[in-house]
């Protein structure tokens, strides 16, 4: 039976975010804070909308060869990809016993998931086409992986602080990387120290959430910050800022 929760998390997904590794690392952080699961496969709605114009193309990454887009076979292919997100997600949650639910929207990514109230944000990140295939047997275990905590003296920051404490004593981070605009305070600092994980400290100019493309950070880092950070883009960097994002990212409320 599965336990009560009290933390849900949404993830937002499309057909160029979905990897065992990236669901696997998620549903194993919701059972270790005792959070539910939403799911949340969005359709691109700017993307369908050009699908069967005369003049839409594809290009295939594989062999260069240019092909119409047509809306029928986008629409199939969309399908084949949620369903496929679906039964990965339903399948690793029934391993580690977390509750999860799942739907399907049409519209862009981030303000579409955004519209959610209530629930923490986490975006998987694009899958680059350099991208190594990961090794068979992953569903089994989850490797550790740099996170970067973005400090902003919200109360979401603190938060996300408890999010991260919880995540290092259970053994799922192994290095920590605060980043900020200012001086960190000294009673941030004093709650982060966990037995084997290092903690380190970043001045950067900008923590805007526009400029985290651009954040140089080592690979398979997770970037945690708060929801309320997001306000502050326009319709435009929201909508496009998930297409530019090479990291995972976790917003919390």
């Amino acid at each position: 039976m599965t336990v009560q929760t009290e933390r849900r998390i949404l993830i937002a997904l499309d057909a160029l975010s979905i990897t065992e590794a990236g669901l696997l690392s998620l549903v194993t952080m919701a059972r270790w804070l005792n959070a539910s699961l939403a799911g949340l496969y969005i359709e691109d709605s700017r993307l369908l909308a050009a699908a069967g114009l005369p003049f839409a193309r594809e290009i295939s990454s594989l062999s260069g060869e240019e092909r119409l887009l047509g809306r029928d076979a986008m629409i199939r292919s969309s399908k084949m990809a949620s369903s496929r997100a679906q039964r990965l997600l339903e399948q690793l949650s029934s391993q580690q016993q977390v509750t999860c639910t799942f739907h399907i929207e049409s519209g862009m990514l981030a303000p579409c998931a955004l519209s959610h109230e209530g629930y923490d944000i986490f975006f998987p990140g694009r899958i680059r086409a350099s991208a190594r295939p990961h090794p068979r047997g992953l569903s089994s275990r989850t490797t550790h992986q740099p996170l970067i905590l973005i400090y902003d003296a919200s109360p979401q920051f603190h938060r996300a602080l408890e999010v991260v404490r919880r995540l290092t004593v259970n053994g799922m981070v192994s290095d920590v990387t605060l980043l900020s605009e200012t001086a960190l305070p000294a009673e941030i600092a004093d709650q982060l120290p966990v037995d084997g994980v290092r903690v380190h400290f970043q001045r950067v100019k900008s923590i805007h959430p526009g400029h985290l493309p651009c954040l140089r950070l080592p690979a398979g880092s997770l970037i945690m910050m708060s929801k309320m950070n997001f306000e502050k883009l326009s319709a435009t960097e929201l909508a496009d800022l998930p297409d530019l994002l090479p990291y995972p990212l976790m917003l919390i409320a």
